[in-house]
Order: structure tokens, then C-alpha cells, then sequence
């Protein structure tokens, strides 16, 4: 594939839709566009799926709620980039920088362009300008690994006060610049869909030594986090930083994700209503969905094994495992228990205690079937999102 710059413009298209306008018009270089063409209509959001799909371009769960998460392909003017290319050709030495760059000046575009950058090459600190990747103040973007080859070593990316926003297909690991997390979705950011991505570090250091794989914080909402293989790491993922209602997120789906060996926050969750669904969890030590502060969680088609600690908790008293309140906050959360499988996990007293669902159609797979297609699909480098 070999993308310099292309600008699309589109007609009531979006989506996964778009790729069918790939041979529509070309804008040769870095700052060329299309001239004379009509103004384009506002996109149309395509029927959101009920059943997961790990080739589907289109997300499940909160982020296809309220008007959907189409990313940089659903503006109705598309500026796209090959960043090895775009950084070559722009005279950027490092591909971080490159990158800084596009998303800075996507800053400045207008409601209905959308900004999609393909990253074939590794982004490290030293390539960056700041302490992270900010997507911040911007709608519209996509950012796409090819292939195998799109990794971030080091570097991590913060989603801030953004909407619309599609992460696919990245290696992220070993991220200790900045607040320490891999992905950061914050300050009121909304419709983000975080997808078949690997996130990872080691357990060999201190567990503060690394922060959060995923952490999405203050006000956010409309997230989805599918097919992503979360491994070797000890703080997965918190959905709130701290107790206040006033700056809880909410609305978050987790489905199809791999989580193995990590020790807890798989995810922890103040406040927000969550759909954890399909996932398949194995080898954590500690414990894993913390709910907290009248937190609601459908914990739905899941497959659990060798999950938590099995030791009693003090705070909770019950033993630390797949599902609970733990070590910390004012009052518990609620969880709602659907067809989930335990292997080797502490179990025997759970009992569901909300009958919360979440206002959309998922039509679930068995925990057995959930298990087979997480271990095919889940994880980086294999699906490619490039049309």
C-alpha cells in the first residue's frame, strides 16, 4: 500500500462504506486536494451490529450508540497518510514527530473532515514532542496499524476532549512516559472504539512501575473495547480515577478481549454502567472486575480461569476473584451474572445483585465459543484494517 496523501469527498457514505470510494478522487503530494467538487451531505451512520464480528468495521456496544463511531472514514472529507511516507516527505527524521504533526494540524480543519493515518513503523519517546501521542480538541480520526508492522514501544496515546475517535491494530507496551498508561481516554472524550490492538509490559518490576493499559477517566463516554489481547502487566484497566460521581465516566463495553496474566482492574469500575461480555480471562493473580460506587456491570458469556487469588479480602470478606468489590471506595458496586464459565476460579459465592442490561441488542456467544474466537482473533497483527 503506498499512501501519500488522499483526499476523499464523499456523499451521505460512512463507515465501512467508505472503502468503496477509495478509487474516487486522489490529491497527488502533501498539501494537494480536490477542487470543484459539490458540497458533500452529512454521513449516514450504518446500522450498528448486534453479533461480533472480529473483521467488522463497524463497532458493538455504547460506541455505535448514539450516533456511532465512524472515525476518520466517516467525515465527509477524508485526508489520509501513510505515515512512513508522509514523514518522509514532510522531512521529519522520526515518525513520531510525523505524526504529531498531523494531528496538530487536524486540530485546525473544519466539523466534516476526518483524518485516517495508516502507521507501518515504530513510534518511540525519543520520536515524540511531547510525553505522549495527544489526540486532543479533534473529531473524526482513525488511526490504523498495517499489518504486523505498527508498533509503539515506549509511547502511549492519550485521547483527550475528542470524539469520534478508532484505534486499531497497534502494538502498545512498555509505556512509562506521562501518566504511565498505554491508551488514556479522557476529559469528557466520547464514541472512541479501542480495537485489536496488544497491550503489554512485564510483571518483573514493582506494580507501580507501570500504570494502566486502557484507563478511561473524567467524564468520558461511548467507549468500546473489543478483540484487544491485554498480558503480563499488573494494573489493567480503571474506569474512574477516583470516587467522585462528578467526574465519572460511563457507558463502556468490553467484548472479545483477551486478558492473561495480569493482577488486577480487569477493569475497575466506579460509577459507569459497563457490558463486560465474551471476554476470556486466564492466569490473573489478584482479582478482576472491581466494581465500586454504584458502578453496574452485565458480566455476560465470559470465560474465566484460574481468576484471582482465591484469599479473603478483608474489606469485602469474600474471597478476591472473577467478580466483586475489593480494597477500597465507600460502597460496592452491582453486578449482574449472565452464562459465564469459571475454571479454577473462586466462584461459589457469587450471586448476581443488579438486573442491570445495557439498551442495545448483543447477541452473545457461549463462554466455550467466546473462548475459541477470542484466542483466533484477539491481539494486534491480525486483522488488517486497511481497506
Amino acid at each position: 500500500m503506498s499512501v501519500k496523501k488522499k483526499t476523499l469527498f464523499r456523499s451521505g457514505i460512512a463507515g465501512a462504506g467508505a472503502a468503496a470510494l477509495f478509487a474516487g478522487s486522489w490529491a497527488a503530494g502533501l498539501g494537494g486536494a480536490t477542487a470543484g467538487a459539490a458540497e458533500p451531505a452529512a454521513p449516514q451512520q450504518a446500522a450498528a451490529p448486534t453479533a461480533a464480528d472480529p473483521h467488522s468495521d463497524v463497532p458493538l456496544g455504547y460506541a455505535a450508540e448514539a450516533g456511532g463511531t465512524t472515525g476518520g472514514f466517516g467525515a465527509d472529507v477524508v485526508h489520509e497518510y501513510l505515515l512512513s511516507e508522509y514523514a518522509a516527505e514532510a522531512g521529519y527524521s522520526d515518525p513520531g514527530e510525523a505524526m504529531y504533526d498531523l494531528l496538530n494540524q487536524h486540530r485546525r480543519a473544519d466539523a466534516d473532515e476526518g483524518l485516517v493515518i495508516h502507521v507501518d513503523t515504530t513510534v518511540e519517546p525519543d520520536n515524540l514532542t511531547g510525553n505522549k501521542m495527544d489526540v486532543k480538541d479533534v473529531s473524526n480520526v482513525s488511526i490504523l496499524g498495517v499489518g504486523d508492522s505498527a508498533e509503539f514501544d515506549g509511547a502511549g496515546i492519550k485521547v483527550t476532549r475528542a470524539d469520534n475517535i478508532i484505534i486499531r491494530n497497534l502494538d502498545i507496551h512498555h509505556v512509562r512516559l506521562g501518566d504511565g498508561d498505554a491508551i488514556t481516554v479522557t476529559e469528557g472524550s466520547h464514541h472512541v472504539w479501542i480495537d485489536h490492538n496488544t497491550f503489554s509490559s512485564t510483571l518483573d518490576v514493582d506494580k507501580d512501575y507501570y500504570d494502566g493499559l486502557v484507563d478511561i477517566t473524567h467524564n468520558s463516554e461511548y467507549v468500546t473495547v473489543s478483540w484487544n489481547h491485554f498480558h503480563d502487566h499488573w494494573k489493567g484497566m480503571l474506569v474512574g480515577h477516583n470516587d467522585s460521581a462528578g467526574s465519572a465516566p460511563d457507558k463502556i463495553t468490553y467484548h472479545h478481549n483477551h486478558f492473561e496474566r495480569l493482577n488486577t482492574r480487569i477493569p475497575l469500575i466506579r460509577h459507569a454502567d459497563v457490558h463486560f461480555a465474551n471476554n476470556l480471562l486466564e492466569d490473573i493473580d489478584g482479582s478482576a472486575i472491581n466494581a465500586r460506587m454504584g458502578s453496574q456491570v452485565l458480566v455476560e458469556g465470559n470465560w474465566f480461569e484460574n481468576v484471582g487469588s482465591g484469599e479473603d479480602d478483608s474489606h469485602a470478606g469474600y474471597p478476591e476473584g472473577p467478580v466483586g468489590w475489593w480494597y477500597g471506595s465507600n460502597s460496592t458496586g452491582y453486578w449482574n451474572l449472565v452464562d459465564n464459565a469459571f475454571v479454577d476460579s473462586p466462584h461459589e459465592h457469587l450471586e448476581s445483585t443488579t438486573d442491570f442490561t445495557p439498551p442495545y441488542a448483543f447477541d452473545a456467544d457461549s463462554p466455550a465459543d467466546a473462548k475459541a474466537a477470542v484466542e483466533q482473533y484477539a491481539g494486534a497483527g491480525v486483522i488488517d484494517p486497511t481497506p
